[in-house]
């Protein structure tokens, strides 16, 4: 796939792996403290930590719309890391208010780029399907018919297991998969049109229903896990290796497409957005656990309402980015250069 050609890319510069490593490990830590030692002592210590990291990257965010990062010496990152820790206290209340930015930014990228990989997968298999020009008259239209039977049997079973369950949070749930299924019939009755109009076969959606299906299934859960399970903290780290994948995904998409984000945008180059990246994941999952290790105060359904916003961004990529690319793309090619069309 494209992203690991852009991982490729990614590694092959020093300081992005050094900031790289040094986010994962945090990532870990946090867990760490959330399944085994959710004491004050840690907890203080991972404020400092995560603080310092976030300074140091928000300090290298800047600087990295003046100067690639990637060209400066290690003494001059050092001195960067030096200076970030007083910058910390100096604005103290203007991080705050840029990393409540990144949780925002972290919603809708999150959504965007989980909805690409489910567009990108189902479009690759859909278009090796294609290239198969003795059998593709047969092929694309069981594909298109068994995925869609897949889908159909994996949202009613759904609502109707979340239906059943006893807490109203996951009652209220399987309302979401059939929101989601009005959704899905969107799209399918424009595929028919579509091939009713054009003559041209949109046969990879129904594969793509079943993916955004289970991407919505792992938000859903993530958000009513404490409801369902009295002990969350496995499920905490399955929800990590998710989000670390989708993360890794995100780096190299972003990296696969360096000249075109410099064509496109001048002043947001691979590396700038990058490190927003990293450092947006950072905030998002350090205020996503740090509340249950440490008793912090949050506003009431604070992370249940995060989630809901994902959800929300989510069905909306779903539903505009899906006709578009229903609409737009051309069997045998790539949907990811249509989205970038």
């Amino acid at each position: 796939m494209s992203f690991i050609n852009g991982l490729k890319v990614f590694f092959k510069k020093p300081i992005y792996i050094i900031i790289l490593v040094l986010f994962v490990a945090t990532w870990f830590l946090i867990l760490f403290g959330y399944t085994f030692i959710p004491g004050r002592g840690y907890i203080l210590f991972l404020f400092i930590f995560v603080g310092i990291l976030a300074g140091f990257n928000t300090l290298l965010l800047v600087i990295s719309f003046f100067k690639p990062i990637e060209k400066m010496s290690y003494i001059i990152i050092i001195i960067i890391f030096l200076i970030s820790i007083p910058i910390i206290i100096i604005f103290k209340g203007i991080l705050s208010l840029f990393y409540t930015f990144c949780l925002v930014a972290n919603q809708f990228l999150t959504a965007f780029f989980a909805f690409k990989l489910c567009m990108d997968s189902s479009t690759k298999l859909d278009d090796y399907f294609y290239i198969q020009e003795k059998s593709r008259i047969f092929i694309r239209p069981l594909e298109f018919i068994i995925f869609g039977f897949i889908a159909l049997f994996t949202f009613i079973i759904t609502w109707n297991i979340l239906g059943r369950l006893t807490p109203i949070a996951a009652q209220r749930s399987a309302n979401i998969f059939r929101i989601i299924f009005c959704v899905d019939l969107i799209l399918i009755i424009i595929v028919i049109l579509r091939v009713i109009i054009t003559k041209k076969f949109a046969a990879y959606i129904t594969l793509f229903f079943i993916l955004t299906f289970f991407y919505i299934l792992y938000i859903v859960i993530d958000t009513i896990a404490k409801f369902l399970f009295p002990d969350t903290v496995s499920f905490a780290w399955y929800f990590f290796i998710i989000d670390l994948s989708l993360f890794f995904y995100i780096i190299g998409s972003i990296f696969d497409k360096v000249e075109y984000l410099e064509q496109k945008f001048k002043i947001f180059g691979a590396e700038t957005i990058s490190l927003f990246v990293i450092l947006m994941k950072l905030i998002a999952q350090f205020y996503k656990i740090i509340p249950d290790i440490s008793g912090i105060a949050v506003p009431p359904n604070y992370l249940l309402w995060q989630q809901i916003f994902l959800l929300v961004i989510f069905l909306c990529c779903i539903l505009i980015f899906g006709v578009h690319s229903i609409l737009v793309h051309k069997e045998g090619k790539n949907e990811s250069n249509d989205l970038e069309s």
